[in-house]
Parts: structure tokens; C-alpha cells; sequence
């Protein structure tokens, strides 16, 4: 019987290969530099969790190396990404270190071209744009852009379209398809991921599901061949200093299907729910008892339980969705995976990838379907995105790569909200329109705190619902809803409106 890797009792592996800097360099620093901007130049609608989203990637690597800088707001100029200063005095810049990040605004143009607004107008405006940046020439090799639209892999846009210029030497870049969603926790997540011995880029796109299913992240890899671009893609998961070919580039990124209906419609009676223990031995002692030796076995900072049993078969055959579907129940019934919690067949995620050199296209294909399943509380699904989800993974030949269960056993339903209600919501409880009204216009003062009104808001599809967000050990009734907030100018970003019911 194999044991339970506890990754909430790890202080954290170093992801720096070996624990060293670039070797040109002789210094076991020079490996991260970030930057992360809120409040903008006039003009700019402002963010408001870009720094909480950096603070999380600085405070897990800084355990290791301190990083060579970390610029915000309007200290944030055109000179750190662009070729003549992107390694200012050896140190600063998005040329300087090994791994740069950046959180902030991101759009890309119709031609490819993916800019983005900067803290101040250092260079005579305050834009940037990939065509204007040369990086891996010196010591960057890995960027994340945790930015809207930064890698689109869709509609006629590839990563080496919008960045084979740019890229002189990167290994990898991290984006997004499409508009992402402005919250914290992407870089804290990542490692959180990642600590699961997940490669770099499978850590990255999972973390971000774990904040929305509706934004699409993409991440890209170089190398000499095909074989090794793909090599890299799914399996690196130490920053390496070595300079990488750009002769092959390969891409992978999520979206998803939804299979469920989302409802509106206030439950009576129970507003709150009480959950079993996060990571109860009981449950962490059922899986280690139902996988054996055959998984690599953890559990997550949540109590999250994942079970890795395969990777995934690279074959041609092409399985359907009914097949993944079915594939899936099997697995929740061999491995007794309801016993706890009821569940509702709730969407089939995609991980998809392509690639392409200068000279020839590889079209998308369908490397693994992961089947979503979310738990009922009362009748009830559960909406946050990371809680109350069984996650099955089926690759193309039919078989089981891997199983991850956020799901937890409810100990007691309550009629009474699990927390107060904010002093200001005194309309009534079933105007569901009105709480997302309000919730709305929170969001919208503080982005036009930087002088630029939102030009439009729209609701992102499928992703309203009345149902329980996870806090803690307790369940809240609330209503849900994604909105996308145009900014004008290109620019966008999405908002949760998550209102307690009360």
C-alpha cells in the first residue's frame, strides 16, 4: 500500500535547477524578477489584485533566492521590457533573470501583436507590445504573463506568431487565451500545484482552473525539434538556464464544455452547510486503500485528494465525449469515489495542443478529456471552482490518467447563513438580479477609479448560478456570476460577483 503525500506539510522544493543562477553570470541570483500593476495612467481602467497575484509567486521563490527586483504600479515603465534597458545594470528588467512575471492588463491585436499598458510613459506613452521586446538574448528563459490574452492559440493566432520575434532564447511562456479573471491567487496557487510534482506548465493551467472554468490558459515551450518542444512542454518542472532553439514551438491550454444546466432558482429552507474535516484521515486512509501502489497519491493545501495512475497515451485514436463520460462513471464506482458526496455530471475539460516551426503546422488535437463532476449539497451544486469538484482524467485509448476530489463529506445542514450579512444588503434575498447589481457596482468603482469608465459589461456564459461556495469548512448560499468589464482601448478583464443569500 502506498502512502498519502501531504504537500500541505512540505516547506517547498527549490524549482531552480540545481539551486543555481546563469552560470555567465556566477552568482546564485539573477533568477526571478517580477513586476505587477493596479493603479494605472489615466485612461486605464485600474486592477485590483495584480499585487496579491506577484506576492504569491515572490513569497514562495524568495524562500530560495532573493529576486533581483519586483517593480509596481508607476514604477513600471517600457524600459524593463524592451531591448535597450531589458538588463539594466545586469539586474533589473525582463532580461535580467532567469524567470520574469508579470500581472496586469493584456490585450493582442487582430495581426498578432499582444501589448500591454505600463505604470508610466518612461518612453513617451505608457503601451508596450511584444513586437517592440527581444528576451533569452541574456538570461530570461521562462515568462508569465498573468495578463489577458497573452498567448492565443485560437482564431487564426499562434504563440509563434505573436512571439517568435520577441523570443530569442525562452524556454517557456505562460499566458491565456482569453480575458482572465483579476484575482490573487495565480501565483500562490502555482507553486501550490507544482508541489504536487506536476510539470510547470500542467501546474500553471491547473491553478488556474482552480480560480475560473471559463477563462482558457495556454502555455508554450521551445526546443531544437519537435520532440523536444513537446519534451519540454508537458514534462520541465526545473528553471534551467540553458538558452533554448526556437525552432520548434509546441502549445497546450484548457477549455471546456459544460454539460449541466445552472439555475437561478433560491432553495428553500437550508442556507448554510457544514463539512467534514479537510483531508480527514478517514478519506486520505480510504484512498491510500483504493489506489495502492499503482498511484502517486496527494493531498493539496485544501484537503484536495489527487491520485496520478498514467500519463497520457500518445495515439492517434480519437475517444468521444459519451466514451469519456462513461470511462469516468466506471472509475467513480471501481474506486467508491460517492460514497461520501452526492454528484452531477458537470462538464468535460479539454486539454489540447499544437505546434509549428517556420516551416510546418501540426493542427490541434486532444491530448486528454478530464470529466467534471460536482457535489450536490441538499440538492444543491456547489460553485466554487476549487471545492466540491470530483475531476476524472480519461486519455484517448479509454484509460484513467488521474483523479483529483475537492469533495467532502457534509456534516450538518442549516437554515441559519454561515456568516453575517454586509450591513447595505437589505433588499430581498430572492432579487438575484438586484445582489449581482450591487456586487456589480462595487467592482466597477474601483476600476474607474483610474479615470476610465467601462465601456461595457456582459455576463460570461454559463457561468451564473444560485448554489454553495466553499469557505473553509462551511458552505455559503450564494449567487454566482462571471462578468466580463470591456475597458476600451483593447482592454478587458473579468470579475467573480459571488453575493451570500441571506
Amino acid at each position: 500500500m502506498t502512502e498519502l503525500f501531504d504537500a500541505r506539510l512540505v516547506a517547498g522544493q527549490d524549482p531552480n535547477a540545481s539551486g543555481n543562477g546563469d552560470a555567465a553570470k556566477g552568482t546564485q541570483q539573477d533568477v526571478y524578477f517580477l513586476t505587477s500593476i493596479e493603479d494605472f495612467p489615466p485612461g486605464v481602467g485600474d486592477l485590483g489584485l495584480t499585487h496579491d497575484d506577484a506576492q504569491g509567486f515572490h513569497d514562495y521563490v524568495k524562500q530560495f533566492n532573493t529576486p533581483n527586483g519586483w517593480y509596481k504600479d508607476g514604477s513600471v515603465g517600457q524600459w524593463i521590457y524592451e531591448e535597450t534597458y531589458d538588463n539594466y545594470l545586469d539586474d533589473f528588467g525582463f532580461d535580467a533573470a532567469k524567470v520574469v512575471y508579470h500581472s496586469g492588463h493584456g490585450a493582442m491585436a487582430s495581426d498578432g501583436v499582444f501589448s500591454i499598458p505600463v505604470g508610466n510613459d518612461w518612453g513617451g506613452d505608457h503601451w508596450t507590445t511584444s513586437n517592440d521586446m527581444r528576451l533569452g538574448n541574456e538570461y530570461a528563459r521562462y515568462v508569465f504573463w498573468s495578463t489577458c490574452e497573452s498567448v492565443r492559440v485560437k482564431d487564426g493566432h499562434t504563440p509563434i506568431r505573436t512571439w517568435s520575434a520577441a523570443n530569442l532564447g525562452l524556454r517557456m511562456i505562460f499566458g491565456y487565451e482569453t480575458v482572465s479573471v483579476d484575482n490573487g491567487d495565480y501565483g500562490k496557487f502555482f507553486f501550490e500545484e507544482w508541489n504536487r510534482n506536476k510539470s510547470f506548465s500542467t501546474a500553471f493551467l491547473d491553478a488556474s482552473w482552480r480560480i475560473s472554468h471559463h477563462q482558457e490558459p495556454a502555455v508554450t515551450a521551445c526546443g531544437s525539434t519537435q520532440a523536444e518542444a513537446t519534451d519540454r512542454l508537458f514534462n520541465e518542472r526545473l528553471f534551467d538556464a540553458a538558452r533554448s532553439s526556437t525552432t520548434w514551438w509546441w502549445w497546450r491550454w484548457y477549455n471546456q464544455s459544460s454539460l449541466r444546466e445552472r439555475s437561478l432558482e433560491v432553495p428553500a429552507g437550508a442556507r448554510s452547510a457544514k463539512f467534514g474535516p479537510a483531508g480527514a484521515r478517514d478519506l486520505a486512509a480510504a484512498w491510500t486503500d483504493r489506489f495502492g501502489a499503482a498511484a502517486r497519491l496527494t493531498l493539496g493545501a485544501n484537503g484536495a485528494r489527487e491520485a496520478v495512475l498514467a500519463a497520457p497515451a500518445d495515439t492517434d485514436r480519437r475517444l468521444t465525449d459519451d466514451e469519456a463520460v462513461a470511462v469516468a462513471r466506471q472509475a467513480i464506482e471501481r474506486y467508491r469515489l460517492a460514497e461520501h458526496a452526492d454528484l452531477a455530471l458537470d462538464h468535460i475539460r479539454y486539454d489540447r495542443h499544437a505546434g509549428a516551426s517556420a516551416d510546418e503546422q501540426v493542427e490541434e488535437r486532444i491530448r486528454e478529456r478530464t470529466v467534471g463532476f460536482v457535489q450536490l449539497v441538499g440538492g444543491v451544486p456547489v460553485v466554487t471552482p476549487d471545492g466540491g469538484r470530483l475531476q476524472v482524467g480519461v486519455d484517448n485509448e479509454g484509460a484513467v490518467t488521474a483523479i483529483a476530489d475537492s469533495t467532502r463529506p457534509v456534516a450538518d445542514l442549516r437554515e441559519a447563513p454561515a456568516v453575517p450579512p454586509r450591513p447595505a444588503a437589505s433588499r430581498e434575498s430572492r432579487d438575484i438580479e438586484g445582489l449581482f447589481g450591487d456586487a456589480l457596482q462595487r467592482r466597477l468603482r474601483r476600476a474607474a477609479s483610474g479615470g476610465r469608465v467601462p465601456a461595457a459589461v456582459r455576463a460570461v456564459p454559463a457561468s451564473t448560478e444560485v448554489g454553495y461556495a466553499v469557505r473553509g469548512d462551511d458552505a455559503v448560499l450564494v449567487a454566482r456570476r462571471e462578468v466580463e468589464v470591456d475597458f476600451g482601448g483593447g482592454l478587458a478583464k473579468r470579475y467573480v460577483l459571488e453575493e451570500p443569500i441571506v
